[in-house]
């Protein structure tokens, strides 16, 4: 009898072991590694295939096929030499040609901490800017919810304004269709160093978080001439530390 229960110790033992285990190995790179110790390769995941972020695959011939002859194999950077820079970010290896063939856009939450740590973490990888500016960048507080647009064709977001996205812009809970926040201002690459195209909307309404892990999901819809974007975020996996990260 004693060597039964022994045994049924020694597997429960197991089965839990395996368990730890398992729950260890399932868990994401940013969810067990400080932002201090990611490699480039993890930082482009987490710029590209992470919870914060989103790649569409837009046709070349909307994002004006004329400059489809290039080729982008570069990662986003914290800041770039002068402004207006083309290129936002690429895949290594990633081509893309004129009229039909798809091209990439990388939409990130670009307020949430997660984000801006990659950013950070890859402008130090790179050389690309001392530490002491890297850990400034990171302390800036976002008073708003940013949404950042990257990608090898990014001429036509220059081309437009914010009055041309205004009306038909927005962050909407997918829970709760009540729940719209409307765009608050829109900066074109050309005015920012790392070429991006940024959204601002409003962090608080009435006083209160904009978005809670009850609104489940967040979707970006953004709309000018004849760009039309959509990215929806799970706001379960945006967690850091326990609270939302956005």
């Amino acid at each position: 009898m004693s060597c039964l229960m022994c045994r049924k110790s020694n597997s429960a033992a197991l089965l839990l072991c395996l368990g730890v285990v398992l729950s260890a190995a399932s868990k994401d790179f940013w969810e067990t590694k400080p932002f201090t110790e990611w490699n480039e390769q993890e930082v482009m995941k987490m710029l590209s295939e992470s919870p914060w972020a989103r790649t569409l695959n837009v046709f070349g011939g909307t994002l004006a096929a004329a400059q489809a002859a290039n080729r982008v194999t570069d990662l986003p950077t914290l800041s770039t030499t002068g402004a207006g820079r083309g290129s936002g970010f690429g895949l290594p290896g990633t081509g893309y040609g004129t009229g039909g063939d798809s091209v990439p856009l990388y939409v990130n939450w670009f307020s949430s901490s997660k984000i801006r740590q990659a950013f950070g973490r890859l402008a130090l990888l790179r050389n690309e800017a001392p530490e002491a500016e890297i850990k400034k960048y990171l302390a800036e507080p976002r008073q708003d919810y940013e949404i950042a647009i990257s990608g090898p064709l990014m001429d036509p977001f220059n081309s437009l304004t914010l009055s041309d996205f205004k009306s038909k812009t927005s962050l909407s809970s997918k829970k709760d269709k009540s729940k719209t926040i409307p765009l608050k201002n829109y900066v074109q690459p050309k005015d920012r160093k790392d070429g991006m195209a940024v959204f601002f909307f409003e962090r608080q309404i009435s006083g209160k978080p904009g978005f809670n892990p009850d609104d489940q999901e967040v979707e970006f819809s953004a709309q000018g001439k004849k760009i039309i974007l959509k990215a929806s975020f799970k706001l379960s996996k945006m967690m850091d530390g326990g609270n939302l990260d956005l």
